[in-house]
């Protein structure tokens, strides 16, 4: 269902009644349900526990400067499909400023290595299967389908976490390789045979991921949506986003207020979070908790029912790390390369190039490094200091450049499975335990199921984990709950905490946390 039609609906449905709804976390689900609740009436307050509003949209600007150079330390590209989340951008006055993402794969100049040989993307399949050797040189294969194998072995070891890499390991020798080789490949070859078009074969054998383990299938999911060329960003920073919905919403934005426990009650939800070393209590109308689980599960949580405890518990998070270099000159653009992203190496995947706001006095921005899974949390284990240091010496193996004398003017990095306020980069389908597509159906489901007048929201509630556009389509399924619900009461009361030592603080309750 569009957005307008949704909201269409919302409208239709709103009671006469204004109601009161308190929201905890600024980040964009909280942000866009505040905003719709306010245009229908109802007054909303927002808490959120960090010093600053976006969650897991973070732009980092090196320099005041509004040319400064930026990185996205997180969301940093919006599918075209993504409906709910262009609709804000034009609701907002930005759609000006939507420019074309260029993505992994699309820039042909964009560097690989691959066990210490650096070739162009553009040479990818047959060096790559070369350098695999293995099954990938086994005659019994004709070449086509050695070329391919190499290419998808490619293709997911530059985006995928390290389980999934294994997988396709074991897929291809025991099985994946008579399956190409049955298949014709061919009109998926580009005409001089060293390009493939992943998204046409795909799309023309279906039955080909059926064949793969359930997680991979999953996974290529996301794989087929990241190496996308309908993708699209916002030049000048994905958090202008952010900024434009806090400005057009009336109720001020608490931060620095520390959820520590929720109690669900009959007659609405009674929440307590930490403030300048105060315990404050407040019993609610309404609820809506955009909180990741992962945060979530630590909290003192009490009249949630088991099969929500148990989802709370059991919804899987991938960690992600992002290291972003300040660079005195964009010294890649001399290669060809105006965008897109090569493959570095072990360790740090993933190195983006911009694609806007290149051309500056005060330099450009480079995403130096973007890891999931255990290459994350390899990263993320490490000091920031020796995380610059290793990333950069694993970029100076494509480009040297970067370890000239004053080329690194700064940097900034974020590792979101560390974050306090996260525990993690986003929640993700295709987990060890995910037996079926169908069950991420119904986890979602479950994820996003309230408990009373205690609504939830976020990429976590949605058919699109990890997207802006999850997150934005449950905020909207929550507006519409709410409305249609019947109002409530709400009381509020303040407890101080007059020493740590001597008051306790709500009991965290005692999971079995899940981390990937």
């Amino acid at each position: 269902m569009d957005t307008k039609t949704i909201l269409h609906l919302c409208k239709i449905a709103n009671s006469q009644e204004s109601k009161r709804i308190t929201i905890l976390g600024a980040g964009i689900a909280g942000l866009v349900a505040a905003y719709e609740l306010e245009r229908l009436g109802h007054t909303v307050e927002i808490i959120e526990g960090s010093s600053r509003i976006g969650g897991r949209i973070w732009t980092h600007r090196f320099g005041d400067d509004p040319k400064a150079p930026y990185a996205e330390l997180g969301a940093m590209r919006i599918p075209s499909e993504h409906k709910h989340v262009l609709h804000y951008i034009h609701e907002m006055g930005l759609d000006k400023k939507l420019r074309k993402f260029v993505t992994v794969f699309e820039e042909q100049n964009a560097l690989m290595n691959i066990q210490g040989n650096i070739f162009r993307m553009k040479d990818g399949p047959r060096i790559s299967q070369q350098h695999y050797q293995g099954i990938f040189l086994d005659t019994r294969y004709s070449e086509k389908t050695r070329l391919f194998g190499a290419w998808l072995k490619t293709i997911v070891n530059t985006i995928s976490p390290g389980n999934l890499r294994e997988s396709l390991d074991r897929d291809l020798n025991s099985h994946l390789m008579d399956e190409l080789e049955r298949l014709d490949l061919e009109p998926f070859f580009s005409e001089d045979g060293e390009s493939i078009d992943f998204h046409g074969f795909i799309k023309a054998n279906p039955g080909f991921r059926a064949r793969c383990s359930k997680a991979l299938d999953m996974f290529f999911s996301d794989i087929l949506v990241e190496t996308s060329h309908d993708l699209l960003q916002l030049e000048g920073g994905m958090d202008q986003l952010i900024h434009s919905l806090a400005a057009a919403i009336k109720a001020p934005i608490k931060c620095n207020h520390k959820v520590v426990g929720l109690h669900v009650q009959e007659d609405g939800v009674e929440v307590s979070w930490l403030k300048d070393k105060q315990l404050h209590t407040r019993h609610c109308d309404y609820v809506l908790c955009t909180i990741p689980f992962s945060i979530l599960r630590k909290m003192d949580l009490r009249g949630f029912d088991k099969d929500k405890l148990t989802s709370i518990d059991n919804t899987i998070y991938c960690p992600a790390t992002k290291v972003a270099f300040h660079c005195a000159q964009p010294f890649w653009e001399k290669h060809g390369i105006k965008g897109g992203a090569s493959f570095s190496g072990e360790g740090i995947r993933q190195t983006y190039y911009p694609s806007v706001n290149t051309n500056s006095s005060l330099g450009s921005a480079l995403l130096a490094s973007y890891t999931i899974g255990d290459d994350a949390d390899h990263l993320g284990m490490m000091s920031e200091q020796e995380r610059y240091g290793y990333v950069k010496k694993v970029v100076s193996q494509i480009h040297p450049e970067i370890e000239a004398p004053g080329m690194v003017m700064d940097m900034a990095s974020i590792a979101w499975g560390n974050y306090e306020w996260s525990d993690g980069g986003c929640s993700i389908p295709w987990g060890d335990d995910v037996s079926s597509e169908s069950n991420h159906h119904i986890h979602y489901l479950e994820a996003a199921r309230p408990q009373n007048t205690l609504l939830f929201a976020g990429e976590h509630c949605s058919r699109f984990p990890a997207w802006i556009q999850g997150a934005i389509e449950s905020a909207l399924e929550v507006v519409y709950e709410i409305v249609t619900h019947k109002p409530l009461r709400e009381s509020t009361t303040t407890l101080p905490i007059m020493s740590a030592k001597k008051t306790k603080t709500p009991t965290v309750r005692e999971t079995s946390k899940t981390s990937r």
